[in-house]
């Protein structure tokens, strides 16, 4: 029921941006801002619930595991970052391949596996499928010079795969879950009407982050207090380290400082991020099938 409810908020407030956007029109460093700041207040907090996740995965731990968590997910989150520095484009395919795999879960009680895997990589491929232009001048910004041309013609094939598949989803889903259809379309809809960032934003800090948070709140039931703390340390952690590493580099005062800011800290906190959810999936699965067996 609250999944369902989530999704339907979702859908009118895309609706609403929907809507914003073909009236009005805004910079592109603009749309950073905005995305900047919906990352850190909606979308940073769902990675922050780690650490309880990782409690609840490994049970009762002391303070020596727990710093050797902390410490092994920095660990990961600065190697990341560092290839990333080494190795950019490959960094960058990686990054969307990662997220793909990783943003399908969000579709794990509503759609079968393939749909899920299938509505995942939509969400990557479609902005770059519709936008081209857009998404090409943010690869730029990242240090990834592909041609137009290049991209248009890489993308073409996956492109009307991935809108077969949303079709596909919204159709296999409109009798019995009439909610995950309307969601799917809505999704399309912001890929196709809206500005790349806009999407990113309305995606990760609207359905993305908090449907993960809900999850965590159904399966672990922790209070308020320990959701708040983790939620705001870790949060901000994460933002101070993110710019002290863009600064060190450039001065966080243009559209592409900005956009490596969100998107290579995005990157560098994934990794860690998925290595921690997939446990505690893995984990709470197993605990589901022992007790069914």
């Amino acid at each position: 029921m609250i999944a369902q409810r989530h999704s339907i908020v979702f859908c009118f407030l895309s609706a609403l941006v929907i809507l914003l956007f073909h009236y009005f029109t805004i910079s592109t460093f603009t749309q950073l801002v905005v995305l900047t700041g919906a990352v850190i207040l909606a979308g940073l907090p769902h990675g922050a619930l780690d650490p309880l996740l990782f409690t609840q995965t490994n049970g009762e731990i002391n303070h020596k595991r727990s710093i050797r968590f902390y410490l092994s997910y920095v660990s990961g989150a600065t190697v990341t970052f560092m290839f990333w520095l080494w190795q950019p484009e490959l960094s960058l395919v990686l990054f969307l391949v990662i997220s793909a795999w990783h943003f399908a879960d969000d579709w794990g009680a509503a759609l079968p596996r393939s749909y899920q895997l299938g509505v995942g990589a939509s969400v990557i491929i479609l902005p770059v499928f519709f936008q081209p232009v857009e998404v090409i001048m943010l690869f730029g910004y990242l240090g990834v010079n592909w041609s137009e041309a290049a991209v248009a013609n890489l993308i073409f094939i996956p492109g009307v795969f991935a809108c077969a598949v949303m079709i596909l989803a919204i159709l296999t889903s409109l009798y019995r879950k009439s909610w995950v259809s309307l969601e799917v379309f809505s999704l399309g809809a912001l890929t196709f009407l809206t500005p790349p960032l806009i999407f990113f934003s309305v995606y990760f800090c609207l359905l993305h982050s908090p449907r993960h948070i809900l999850k965590v709140i159904e399966v672990l039931k922790p209070n308020i207090r320990s959701i708040l703390i983790y939620g705001i340390t870790f949060t901000l952690l994460s933002v101070v380290i993110i710019f002290v590493a863009v600064e060190s580099r450039t001065a966080i005062q243009s559209s592409a400082a900005l956009t490596q800011a969100i998107f290579v800290g995005l990157f560098c906190l994934t990794v860690p991020h998925m290595f921690v959810v997939n446990r505690f999936r893995d984990n709470l699965a197993n605990r589901r099938s022992a007790k069914h067996s």
